[in-house]
């Protein structure tokens, strides 16, 4: 039996059809960008999200009229100040004037009338409104009162009549007030459906598939050109600009029928033209190029947008401290406000002539638009496939011009090859680092106020830098990224080179801040130098970490998402570096740098055991325990422990008893979280046996190992003890010297003496002491230091880097006044471990070293 077909849509109903798809379309494209920039699908808010996404949009464009309105009044008010006169407020003015009336009507005339005015208060305000600094402001409003009385001043009011009156207030508000403008035009134009990330994902007209279905092709083309107003809630908003604009010149009826009127054309014609010039790239530009500079369009018009947020709050700013250098652009022409708004030349308006200049200008562009798209229809599907390059250029890939370690010339080289690089590995995360930053504005107001709040600012935006640009840099790269896996090179060493590249690329940045900030504090030059080191090895483990979040790429193009307790871990450590910095705890920025460089030696310990497995991960097998990351939680369980113990146990003894209290929470804490290790390990095949030994074939051959091989193992055992012993006596005598050296320096002797003082003050301190740092401390600290710790860093790093890693996280859990003999015993205990290939010799020198420091003490 022949069932008819039904009938085609038609035109509108095709055109409805298409714009519900691009709506559609927009919305997975943003659930995209969340998984870029984030790495995880985020909260799916239904209508709600829908909505609250328009309101924003709405706000966006509300204030971005705002914006225009304080652009001119901030025009006018340097107008006024280049006449002469001091801009202040209505009711500053309005006190000295009656001060002066005051006096006259007693028929007194004072040396200074105005004395009690408050100078500095409104001296603060127009600092904080307009910049510059407070008490310059008030030295220059006293002068000019107490010369020429209120003659030179002139209130807000009268300075800054607002948009309706800018024909008459020169030629700077025009301009500022049409730059604003523009602005907001190439926010609409270079928006189109929304920031673009996927800078890999390929791109043709909508047209290529729907132009072969049965249905009006002038539909298809109307649909495709009208689809950034259907994805982008910018767009809806739009409208309210322009009657937003038009209600600071005209009454309220004629700027509502703007918003319809003038509103929706605009609108219209920003959206085709944004359109055709993401066809004109799709079809006039190469396939490496088009993400490329899609990418690009679509960054200008996120930041543009995002621009707009801050405007508001630094425009006026901006203008005050620029004043003289903008000024000599006002003698080009800049008619568009004027035109806009229907200005005439005597400073009156007219809707209609407003309104005829804003059709004229959306027809012209929309039909220019329009135009160019359909020829570039007849054109070609997709053309201009032959300018893509089928090899690299000659010349480009020998030599020594990136370094001689392909690894760092492929990486270096992507940057020169792929048009998309610069967008996605550096634009997109330092735009969206920047806003993070806005958002610390009020934390961050006074960072040129001294030397450390400018390089902590510097490390915090490097820091965050670097968390968005590695998982977001990974995740564009898609499925290119797994090419690599053809080299005969391992992934692991491609990965270690693109750590190199993120941390070179957020070194630069923060070197530049840095630079500026020993410009402005010579002083500090050394201080500056010593963050500079620091934040080298930091941003070494930060995008090490980042590498480590890496996953492969499904057949459909996504990305797997990245297990919670992973992303947590690399952030461990993120922030304390910085935070550090800005409020000078040196003890603090020091333990946020060791602490990120030990996790991210075990997180890529676990990595590396993962690699062979990202594309069979049921067969995935885990390092062989004790790893790193079994360390530093055993470590930081027992630090943690100990101190909620403690405070729990000194509500009970008091705070006499606080000494006391601490040797029995942290003795039932090591005995705990070493039992459970014991029991965890065991259930792991590691026996304790196998944590107390080294392995024998991991001991190094030389002089000291050829005398030692050739005892037996009953005589091992007492020499090494012995030798044990012997090293902590010679320790415990080095700390007690350095004790006496910091007793000379002032700030150290100080504290040194209010502990003594304190230590002295409670009942049972030294027997306390004495329990807990020579009963319990060596064992079960050399039980997870170096027998869990230097033992996976040995097989993570080996030689000198594992022993000096170690005894760093080791040091950092000390007092910051005892770290240097504290680092050289656990150096010390690592290499006596190693070399013997026992742990009880280092649990003696640990217990004999800490003996030795509190008997001498």
């Amino acid at each position: 039996m022949n069932r008819e077909l039904p009938f085609p849509p038609g035109f509108w109903r095709t055109v409805r059809l298409l714009l519900g798809a691009s709506r559609k379309r927009s919305s997975g494209r943003q659930k995209r960008q969340r998984q870029l920039l984030q790495h995880r699908s985020g909260t799916d808010w239904g209508i709600l999200g829908v909505a609250l996404a328009v309101l924003v949009m709405l706000v966006l464009n509300v204030l971005a009229a705002f914006v225009l309105r304080s652009a001119v009044t901030s025009g006018q008010r340097v107008a006024a100040e280049s006449q002469g006169k001091i801009v202040v407020r209505s009711s500053f003015l309005a006190s000295a004037k009656n001060m002066k009336s005051a006096y006259d009507d007693l028929g007194r005339t004072p040396d200074n009338p105005y004395s009690d005015l408050d100078y500095s208060s409104e001296a603060r305000h127009i600092a904080n409104e307009y910049g510059g600094k407070a008490e310059e402001i008030e030295t220059k409003l006293r002068d000019a009162v107490r010369n020429h009385g209120v003659n030179d001043l002139i209130s807000n009011q009268e300075a800054t009549p607002g948009v309706a009156s800018f024909m008459k207030s020169g030629p700077l508000p025009a301009m500022l007030g049409s730059v604003v403008l523009i602005w907001w035009g190439v926010v609409l134009v270079f928006q189109g459906e929304g920031v673009e990330l996927d800078l890999q994902r390929r791109r043709h007209p909508m047209w290529e598939w729907l132009f072969s279905h049965p249905v009006p092709a002038g539909a298809v083309f109307l649909a495709e050109m009208l689809s950034p107003i259907a994805a982008n809630p910018l767009y809806w908003g739009a409208p309210l600009f322009v009657g937003f604009v038009y209600g600071f010149v005209y009454d309220p009826l004629l700027a509502m029928l703007a918003i319809p009127l003038i509103g929706v054309p605009i609108t219209v014609a920003a959206a085709c033209m944004g359109k055709a010039l993401e066809i004109g790239v799709v079809l006039r530009f190469s396939p490496r190029s088009r993400g490329a500079v899609v990418g690009l369009m679509g960054w200008l018009g996120y930041a543009s947008m995002m621009l707009l947020f801050l405007g508001f709050i630094v425009v006026p700013k901006i203008v005050s401290a620029t004043a003289r250098f903008l000024g000599s652009f006002t003698v080009l022409p800049w008619p568009w406000l004027r035109l806009f708004l229907g200005a005439r030349a005597d400073g009156s308006f007219s809707f209609l002539a407003g309104m005829a200049a804003c059709w004229i200008c959306a027809v012209i562009i929309t039909s220019c638009a329009v135009w160019f798209s359909a020829w570039g229809a007849q054109q070609g599907l997709s053309g201009n496939f032959g300018q893509a390059a089928s090899r690299p250029k000659a010349g480009k890939t020998t030599g020594t011009k990136f370094g001689k370690e392909p690894l760092y010339r492929k990486e270096m080289l992507w940057f020169t090859r792929d048009r998309s690089a610069i967008v996605q590995a550096i634009l997109i995360p330092m735009t969206v680092a920047s806003f993070q930053l806005f958002n610390f504005r009020g934390l961050l107001s006074d960072v040129q106020g001294a030397w450390n709040y400018l390089s902590g600012a510097a490390i915090l935006f490097g820091t965050y830098f670097l968390w968005v640009l590695g998982p977001k840099s990974l995740a564009s790269e898609g499925s290119a990224l797994w090419i690599a896996l053809t080299w005969p090179r391992g992934l692991e060493s491609l990965l270690k080179a693109k750590a190199w590249l993120w941390s070179l690329i957020a070194s630069c940045m923060v070197a530049l801040v840095l630079c500026y900030a020993v410009f402005l504090f010579p002083e500090s030059m050394w201080k500056i130098a010593l963050v500079g080191v620091g934040w080298y090895f930091f941003s070494q483990s930060m995008a090490e970490k980042g590498v480590t979040l890496v996953t492969v790429t499904s057949q459909s193009g996504e990305p797997e998402k990245i297990p919670a307790g992973r992303r947590w871990a690399a952030q461990l450590g993120m922030l304390t570096f910085s935070i550090g910095v800005l409020m000078q705890e040196w003890p603090l920025a020091v333990r946020g740098i060791v602490y990120s460089y030990i996790t991210a030696a075990a997180m890529w310990q676990n990595f590396r055991a993962r690699l062979p497995y990202l594309y069979d991960p049921w067969s995935e097998k885990l390092p062989p325990p004790p790893t790193l990351m079994h360390a530093m939680i055993a470590i930081s369980i027992l630090v943690d422990a100990g101190a909620v113990l403690t405070g729990m146990v000194s509500v009970v003894t008091g705070r006499d008893g606080i000494a006391i209290a601490q040797a029995i929470s942290y003795g039932i804490c090591t005995v705990g979280v070493s039992i459970g290790m014991v029991s965890f390990l065991g259930d792991r095949g590691v026996a304790l046996s196998d944590v107390l030994r080294w392995p024998a074939t991991a001991v190094s051959r030389g002089r000291w190992d050829s005398w030692w091989h050739g005892q037996s193992e009953r005589d091992k055992l007492p020499w090494s003890l012995l030798l044990g012993a012997a090293a902590g006596v010679v320790l415990g005598v080095f700390a007690h010297g350095y004790e006496a050296v910091l007793q000379h320096i002032p700030a150290a002797a100080e504290i040194i003496r209010k502990s003594q003082e304190q230590m002295a003050s409670m009942r049972g301190v030294r027997v306390s002491l004495a329990v807990m740092a020579v009963g319990f401390a060596p064992f079960a600290e050399e039980y997870l230091f170096r027998g869990l710790l230097f033992r996976a860093l040995d097989r993570e790093w080996g030689g000198w880097r594992a022993v000096v890693g170690s005894a760093a996280f080791f040091a950092i859990y000390h007092s910051p006044l005892s770290w240097l003999p504290v680092a050289l015993l656990g150096a010390a205990n690592a290499l006596i471990f190693k070399k013997t290939g026992r742990l009880a010799p280092a649990i003696v020198l640990h217990m004999v070293y800490n003996a030795v420091v509190l008997t001498w003490t």
